[in-house]
């Protein structure tokens, strides 16, 4: 059931909204009433409910105080809703308070009817946070083990030989430089050795060849793009190097197990992730 906290003034208007709103039949449970906004905001953190409804005028710190208050210093997961309470005459107030973040508002004397759509407008507010909270949390979950196609390499500790050192460069290369047709060929030029011999060396410390590294590398790049939702699908390919859109879809799931789209829409299904063919 969703939680709210109401913060009024008032007594008896408070003990009023307290006892006689059917809360359960709104979809909340009451948890806490405050009689100014710092006893509020005192309670938000303790309670962390789900919604407040707070009357605006408030003594000590009023709504719109506490409306910047819960902005600057609850963490953007634990803020509540915030409906607000106005009077007629109070109307710049709201929307002064739309403006810092609140869901809405109500004017006072408070009419059942208006009172239970703001309630039915904010139950479904709650409920759509959760339903992406729990998306995030789920494709956070599963994108750990879609993702353990590539762990970059890191040398160990202790004294380092020649080809150690080749590998630490050519790797340090590909980060820097894996959006454009790398080779292994011309790194191995670069560190002045030929390609078999960087080839061999890169293969016995990274467990992979040049090219399957660089290919790894591209996608964990490309998953890191694909959660940043101001980046298009369309996009990401060319921002890690692939030319073939076809081809980097092909071979982001081939590595992941999900095709790029799907890795966004953290559609992880029973097929879930899988290694190389």
């Amino acid at each position: 059931m969703r939680s709210i906290v109401i913060a009024e003034d008032e007594e008896l208007f408070r003990k009023e909204l307290a006892t006689a709103t059917p809360w359960e039949e709104l979809g909340f449970v009451l948890v806490g009433e405050a009689a100014d906004g710092e006893e509020a905001f005192e309670l938000l953190k303790a309670r962390r409910p789900d919604a407040i409804l707070a009357d605006i005028r408030m003594p000590r710190l009023d709504g719109l105080g506490l409306l910047g208050r819960i902005e600057r210093e609850l963490p953007e997961g634990e803020r509540p809703f915030a409906v607000l309470v106005t009077g007629h005459s109070e109307f710049e107030y709201a929307r002064s308070a739309l403006r810092l973040g609140a869901f809405d508002y109500l004017v006072k004397p408070l009419d059942d009817a208006e009172l239970a759509a703001a309630m039915e407008r904010l139950a479904a507010a709650v409920d759509e946070r959760a339903r992406q909270r729990g998306l995030a949390e789920a494709a956070a979950a599963e994108a750990g083990p879609a993702l353990a196609f590539f762990s970059e390499y890191a040398p160990q500790g202790g004294p380092r030989d020649a080809s150690e050192a080749y590998v630490e460069r050519a790797v340090a290369e590909i980060r820097d430089r894996y959006v454009t047709a790398l080779s292994a060929e011309e790194v191995a030029g670069g560190l002045g050795i030929s390609g078999g011999h960087l080839a061999r060396a890169f293969k016995q410390k990274t467990g992979l060849t040049f090219a399957e590294y660089l290919a790894r590398y591209r996608m964990k790049r490309a998953a890191e793009l694909l959660r940043d939702p101001t980046v298009r699908v369309g996009e990401v390919a060319d921002l890690v190097g692939y030319r073939d859109q076809r081809h980097f879809s092909v071979l982001f799931r081939r590595l992941v197990g999900l095709t790029p789209t799907q890795f966004r829409e953290g559609r992880f299904g029973a097929e879930g992730p899988r290694g190389e063919d």
